[in-house]
């Protein structure tokens, strides 16, 4: 595959905010995770910073905005072409069909989808149902890295009954690379083999130990489902935003 197909990127899940969650803590090195995300072909990023219920992580839709106002006036005076949309990693719990329609969490660029975070170990009961009650209010739920998480890695077929009633599958590109992982590696390659994914995504928190970079996963992919598969996988993450947000392809 030509390496343009890996330009003009939409990066649907990162944490390039400072001073949001457990991301970058100045400017500085936010702007400097977007030289790397735009060095890497990224040109389009979806910020996502944590809103977990009942922490000390769940920042104001206001704030977010406002940040990202900020953070793009930056990147314009830096003359770093990459272009920043809000979004927030939620994180799955019973009411969050209420939090959506009651504005406190924001979708992936206003769009009608929402990134929703998984816990690590096991998947909450009744996760159906909250998927099924997000889909009957208008709203896809995309399950982020499903992948790193220790039930399905033992059975990664359970994605496949989320995905039936509605869910859709965002992986970290790191995880191709063994970043996460044997376990994590082996379980997104049986994900990439049911046909499952729907967008591969940064999940970049730093400049140095997690950076805004997709191109070496997606490249591992590349070998396991080719060239035309990963080019149909990179226009899903422009699909997933462009049309509630009036993002123009670049």
């Amino acid at each position: 595959m030509e390496n343009f197909l890996y330009e003009n990127m939409v990066d649907i899940h990162c944490h390039l905010l400072p001073n949001i969650d457990d991301g970058p803590t100045a400017w500085e090195e936010s702007l400097e995770m977007a030289r790397l995300a735009v060095q890497d072909g990224i040109r389009v990023a979806v910020t996502t910073p944590h809103w977990i219920q009942g922490t000390k992580w769940e920042p104001q839709p206001d704030k977010i905005r406002d940040k990202v106002r900020e953070f793009n006036e930056r990147l314009k005076e830096e003359k770093i072409p990459l272009t920043v949309l809000s979004g927030m990693e939620v994180g799955i719990s019973e009411n969050l069909p209420e939090l959506v329609s009651s504005g406190r969490i924001l979708t992936l660029g206003d769009s009608n989808y929402l990134l929703v975070e998984i816990p690590f170990i096991s998947l909450p009961l009744g996760i159906e149902e909250i998927i099924f009650k997000l889909k009957t209010i208008g709203i896809s739920p995309i399950l982020a890295h499903p992948e790193r998480n220790k039930e399905i890695q033992k059975n990664p077929k359970r994605v496949l009954e989320l995905v039936k009633i509605g869910a859709l599958v965002q992986v970290t590109a790191g995880s191709f690379c063994g970043y996460f992982g044997e376990k994590a590696k082996c379980c997104v390659l049986e994900l990439a083999k049911f046909g499952v994914l729907h967008a591969v995504a940064s999940d970049a928190h730093s400049v140095d130990n997690r950076p805004p970079i997709v191109t070496d996963g997606l490249r591992v992919l590349e070998q396991f489902i080719g060239g035309e598969q990963i080019e149909l996988l990179l226009a899903n993450a422009y699909s997933l935003i462009e049309k509630e947000s009036g993002l123009i392809r670049l």
